[in-house]
């Protein structure tokens, strides 16, 4: 099943991993649920993490606009 697209930019970032999280992560894309490659998995399961944060109170969900190309916060929520 394909993602949904995004309203907005993807923003690309850099991450380092270890062999071994690598290898997980490979072990995700075998089946298509996270996506067809490790990078892909690696968004997935941050985007899960931080909503399991918000569930669990340590973030709070926040709301965005989209101004002159720009993501940003709406002022006062948070």
């Amino acid at each position: 099943m394909a993602r949904p697209t995004n309203n907005f930019d993807s923003v690309t970032m850099t991450i380092a991993v270890t062999p071994q999280i690598r290898m997980y992560l490979e072990d995700l894309t075998a089946d298509g649920m996270y996506g067809c490659s490790p990078s892909e998995a690696a968004r997935l399961l941050i985007g899960q993490a931080i909503e399991a944060k918000i569930k669990d109170g340590a973030l709070n969900r926040r709301k965005f606009i989209v101004q002159n190309g720009d993501v940003l916060p709406v002022a006062g929520a948070a």
